[in-house]
C-alpha cells in the first residue's frame, strides 16, 4: 500500500496542488520557499487528522459491526491550536493560504493497495476561534465498511515519522516512553530521543533487526570496509539516563555517542527511521526527512539511496533536498521538481522534461532530465558531463529524437533504476568517421570505470540488408568492445509496423486522448493492416532503377568503404558488379516476404498511419506524434523490436 496521490488546497503557500507520488522513494527539490517542507507538513497534518478522527463505532449503532472503526463522529471535530503538533506555525492564521481563515484547507490522500484498489480519504480543516475544525470532507454516512476492509491494522494503520537533520545531540538524555518519542518525532525534535530509539534496536530482543540495522549502517558509512559498534551502559528498567557509547573498529576505545560527527548522527537517525518503522505491524510506514543531506558526504548519499531503494514494501519515504549530488544519484522517476507555483499537478520528472529541439546539426551529450532541475537550484555548469560520468550507461545514438524515444521506453521498464545519458552522434556517417576517436577519448575519462566501459552504440538499419546489419553490429562490438544494437526495421519509427496489433492499441489510445472517442482496436487493426499491405505498390514504384543506383553509392561509400577503414578489412566481400545487383535483389526479396517495415522510412510510416486514423479527426505527423505514441506504451503494447533496450 502506498500514497498514490495527494491533493492540497489552501494550505500555507499552496492554493491547489495535486502531487502524484511513487510507491517508495520521493525526492522533493526546488529553490527556497518552493513548498518542499510545506508538502511534508501537509502529509504530517493529514496523518494527524486521521489519528484524531478515527474512533471505534458504537455498539448496536445501525450499520456497524463489532470492532468497526469510523472517521467521526461529526461532533468530535474541535481541536485546540496547541494540540496539533505536525505544523510549525507561530500563529493560527499562518496555516491558511494568504493567511485568510476563510480559505478552508483540504488535504486528500488517495491510497493504492497491492491489488490496485484505491481509497481516497479527504479531510477539511477550518477554524473556530483558536481551534482547528477537522472533519471528513463531505461527511454523510462515509463508506465505513470500505475503510475497515481496506486497512488491516485499524485504528493505527499508518506510522509516520517526521525527522530533521541531527547536527548534534544533548550530552545526556532521559529514558522516555513510546508516546513521548512519537510526539518528539512529530514536532521534529528527533535529536532529543536519538539514544532512546537506538536503545530500542541495539538493546531490543530482535537480534535480526539489530543485525540488519548495523549492516546497513556500516554499508552507508564505510561501504562495509569498517564496523561501528555500540555499547549500552545503562538499563531502561533501572536507570533514568540513556547512555550509549560507540567505537569504530576493534582497536578503537568506546566513547559517548555525543562525540560522533553530525553526518554520522544524521545517518543513524535516518536508518532508525527506516528500521523502527517496521517494528510495529502497520499497513503503511511513512518517513518524512527534511533536508537530511546537509552534513553527508556525496558517496555516503549514494549508498544511502541504495538503502532507501532496498526497503520498498510497506515503506514510503519523502525527502526534501537542494543537494545536486543526491538528486543525480536518484532515478528520475523519484525526483519531483517544485517550482514554487501555488497551483497545478506535480509529477516526477520521469523523463518528461523536454529540452526542446536542440538543432538540426546538434551533436554531443543530450541534456539529462535532471539538468533543468539542478540548474534551477544551483546555476551549476558542466552538469551534463557530470551526469554522464555518474550514469550507469552512456548510449550513443544517431539523433536527438532517438535519445528522447529511448528515454521514454527505458522508463517503462518496471524496477529499472539505472541512470542513462545519451550522446547524439549526428548521423550514421559520424559513427563510421569518428567512433574510434570517441573510444580513444572516453576510455581515459573515468569515475570508477571509464565512460567507454559503460557505452552502448545504437544505429539505424537504413538500407542495410539483414545480413550486413548483423555483420556490422557484430564487427562494431568486436572492434569497439561495447554492446551494439540495430533494429530490423529501416528506422526506429518503422518499428511500429512490425507489430500491427499492438500499434493498433496505441493508435486507439492516441485517438481517445485527442478526441475523447473510443474506437475499437479491432477496427483500427483492420484499417492499419489494409493500408500497410496496400503500400507495396508505392514501395515498388519508389525502388526504381534510379533509386537502386543512388542506394548503391550510399551503401558503398557511406557504409562499406568507411567500415573497411574502421575494421581494417573488407568486411563486405562483394565486387562492384555483384554489389550493384545485391541491393535490388535484397529489396525484392523483402517485398515478396511482405516485410515492408525493412524498407519504409519514417515518411512511409507516417503515410500508413495517417491513412489509418485520418478519418477520426487526427492530423498525424511522424515528427511530433511519434513521441506521443511512445508515451502511451505500457506492458501490453511493448513491441518485440524494442527488447534490446531491456539489456541496456
Amino acid at each position: 500500500m502506498y500514497i498514490n496521490k495527494f491533493k492540497i488546497e489552501n494550505f500555507k503557500s499552496l492554493k491547489n496542488v495535486t502531487i502524484h507520488f511513487n510507491e517508495d522513494l520521493n525526492i522533493l527539490t526546488g529553490v527556497n520557499n518552493s513548498g518542499k517542507t510545506t508538502v511534508l507538513e501537509a502529509l504530517s497534518l493529514w496523518q494527524e487528522c486521521f489519528s484524531k478522527l478515527v474512533t471505534e463505532a458504537k455498539r448496536g449503532e445501525k450499520g456497524y459491526k463489532r470492532g468497526d472503526y469510523v472517521l467521526g463522529p461529526s461532533y468530535n471535530k474541535y481541536f485546540p491550536f496547541n494540540e496539533i503538533n505536525s505544523v510549525r506555525s507561530p500563529n493560527f492564521d499562518d496555516i491558511f493560504h494568504d493567511r485568510n481563515k476563510k480559505n478552508k484547507i483540504l488535504l486528500s490522500v488517495t491510497f493504492v493497495d497491492e491489488d490496485g484498489d484505491e481509497l481516497c480519504i479527504p479531510f477539511k480543516i477550518s477554524s473556530s476561534g483558536n481551534n482547528y475544525v477537522i472533519e471528513l470532507n463531505g461527511y454523510s454516512g462515509y463508506n465505513h465498511q470500505k475503510l475497515n476492509d481496506y486497512f488491516a491494522f485499524l485504528p493505527e494503520p499508518i506510522s509516520l515519522i517526521y525527522s530533521t537533520p541531527v547536527a548534534q545531540i544533548n550530552l545526556d538524555e532521559d529514558f522516555v516512553t513510546d508516546p513521548i518519542i512519537k510526539e518528539q518525532l512529530l514536532i521534529r525534535k528527533s535529536d532529543t530521543v536519538l539514544r532512546n530509539r537506538l536503545y530500542r534496536i541495539i538493546g531490543g530482543l530482535d537480534s535480526a533487526l539489530n543485525a540488519s540495522f548495523q549492516s546497513d549502517l556500516n554499508y552507508v558509512l564505510y561501504n562495509s570496509d569498517k564496523k561501528i559498534d555500540f555499547r549500552i551502559d545503562t538499563n531502561i528498567q533501572k536507570d533514568a539516563k540513556a547512555i550509549i557509547c560507540f567505537r569504530v573498529g576493534a582497536k578503537d576505545v568506546y566513547k559517548d555517542l555525543s562525540l560522533l560527527g553530525s553526518g554520522t548522527l544524521q545517518i543513524i537517525g535516518i536508518l532508525l527511521n527506516i528500521h523502527l518503522a517496521n517494528v510495529d505491524k502497520k499497513d503503511l510506514n511513512i518517513v518524512l526527512l527534511d533536508e537530511p543531506d546537509s552534513h553527508i558526504h556525496r558517496d555516503i548519499q549514494k549508498r544511502l539511496l541504495d538503502v532507501f531503494n532496498k526497503y520498498r514494501k510497506g515503506l514510503q519515504t519523502f525527502i526534501t533536498t537542494h543537494n545536486e549530488s543526491l538528486i543525480r544519484s536518484a532515478a528520475p522517476n523519484q525526483v519531483f521538481h517544485l517550482e514554487g507555483k501555488s497551483s497545478g499537478d506535480i509529477k516526477s520528472i520521469h523523463f518528461d522534461i523536454d529540452p526542446g529541439h536542440l538543432g538540426l546539426h546538434f551533436k554531443g551529450i543530450m541534456p539529462s532530465s535532471l539538468t533543468p532541475v539542478i540548474r534551477s537550484i544551483g546555476n551549476t555548469t558542466g552538469l551534463d558531463f557530470i551526469n554522464a560520468l555518474e550514469s550507469d550507461r552512456l548510449v550513443f545514438v544517431e539523433g536527438e529524437d532517438d535519445a528522447k524515444v529511448f528515454r521514454i521506453l527505458l522508463n517503462h521498464q518496471l524496477n529499472n533504476r539505472k541512470k542513462y545519458m545519451f550522446w547524439v552522434l549526428g548521423g550514421i556517417s559520424e559513427i563510421f568517421e569518428n567512433i574510434l576517436s570517441y573510444k580513444s577519448v572516453f576510455s581515459n575519462i573515468k569515475n570508477g570505470v571509464s565512460l567507454w566501459d559503460k557505452a552502448v552504440l545504437v544505429f539505424d538499419k537504413d538500407e542495410l540488408s539483414d545480413e550486413h546489419k548483423n555483420l556490422f553490429a557484430s564487427k562494431f562490438k568486436e572492434k569497439l568492445g561495447i554492446d551494439t544494437y540495430c533494429a530490423n526495421s529501416y528506422t526506429f519509427e518503422s518499428t511500429l509496423l512490425t507489430d500491427l496489433e499492438k500499434t493498433s492499441k496505441l493508435l486507439s489510445k492516441l485517438i481517445e486522448n485527442a478526441t475523447g472517442n473510443v474506437i475499437l482496436e479491432s477496427t483500427i487493426l483492420i484499417d492499419l493492416t489494409n493500408h500497410y499491405t496496400n503500400y507495396k505498390p508505392a514501395l515498388e514504384a519508389k525502388f526504381n532503377q534510379e533509386y537502386h543506383k543512388n542506394a548503391f553509392f550510399r551503401y558503398k561509400n557511406s557504409k562499406a568503404d568507411k567500415a573497411n577503414i574502421i575494421f581494417q578489412q573488407n568486411i563486405i566481400n562483394l565486387d562492384t558488379h555483384t554489389f550493384v545487383n545485391y541491393i535490388p535483389t535484397y529489396f525484392n526479396t523483402v517485398l515478396d516476404k511482405g516485410e515492408f517495415y525493412k524498407l519504409m522510412d519514417k515518411h512511409d510510416t507516417e503515410f500508413v498511419i495517417k491513412q489509418t486514423i485520418d478519418q477520426y479527426g487526427i492530423n498525424f505527423s511522424i515528427d511530433s506524434d511519434f513521441i506521443e505514441i511512445i508515451k502511451l506504451v505500457d506492458k501490453s503494447t511493448w513491441i518485440a523490436e524494442w527488447d534490446f533496450l531491456t539489456n541496456l
